[in-house]
C-alpha cells in the first residue's frame, strides 16, 4: 500500500499535467474577416387596384415577391377569387363560380391560346402602361375587364392573408 500512494500521486500529477498542457495551446493568430457581400434583399411589390370584371365592380390587391411569386386577391364585398402564379404553375379560385384549378402556362396556352410566362405577368404589373395591358390581356382570355391602379409600391415585406 505505501508504494501505491506515491504510484498514485504520480499518476494523478501526470493526468493534470497533460490535461492542463491540453487545454493551453498557443494563441494562433485568426485570419481577418474577409468582406463578405450582403445578399439581395427581396424585392416586394404591393399593387391594389379597382375596376370592372365583366360589369362587376371588384377592387383588389396583387402582392409580388419578385422572381418567386405573385398572390391576387379579387373582393367585392368579400372575397370573390383568388390567384397565385410561379414561374412554373398558376392556380385560381373563384368558389362562386366554382373554379378551383391549377395549371401549367402551356395548360393556359392550350386552353385558352394564350402564350404567357411568370416573367411576362410581371413584367405588366410592373410597367406605365399596366391598366392597359391587363385589359388586353383580359380580352385575350374571353373576358372584359377594366382596372385603375389605385396605388404601387416597394415595401421591406408582406403579409398574406390567403393560402391555398
Amino acid at each position: 500500500m505505501k508504494h501505491r500512494l506515491p504510484l498514485l500521486l504520480l499518476a494523478a500529477a501526470t493526468l493534470l499535467a497533460t490535461a492542463c498542457h491540453s487545454l493551453r495551446k498557443p494563441a494562433t493568430q485568426q485570419p481577418e474577416p474577409q468582406p463578405v457581400e450582403a445578399p439581395a434583399a427581396p424585392r416586394y411589390t404591393l399593387v391594389a387596384f379597382a375596376g370592372t370584371v365583366e360589369g362587376l365592380s371588384v377592387s383588389g390587391q396583387v402582392r409580388m415577391a419578385q422572381d418567386s411569386v405573385i398572390w391576387c386577391s379579387v373582393s367585392k364585398l368579400f372575397e370573390v377569387g383568388r390567384a397565385m402564379a410561379t414561374p412554373d404553375s398558376l392556380w385560381v379560385r373563384a368558389p362562386l363560380v366554382g373554379i378551383n384549378e391549377r395549371g401549367t402556362y402551356a395548360a393556359l396556352k392550350r386552353r385558352f391560346g394564350v402564350a404567357t410566362s411568370f416573367d411576362d405577368l410581371q413584367e405588366i404589373l410592373l410597367s406605365d402602361d399596366a391598366e392597359q395591358r391587363i385589359a388586353a390581356l383580359a380580352k385575350k382570355l374571353g373576358y372584359k375587364a377594366s382596372v385603375r391602379i389605385t396605388r404601387r409600391e416597394q415595401v421591406d415585406r408582406l403579409t398574406f392573408p390567403f393560402q391555398k
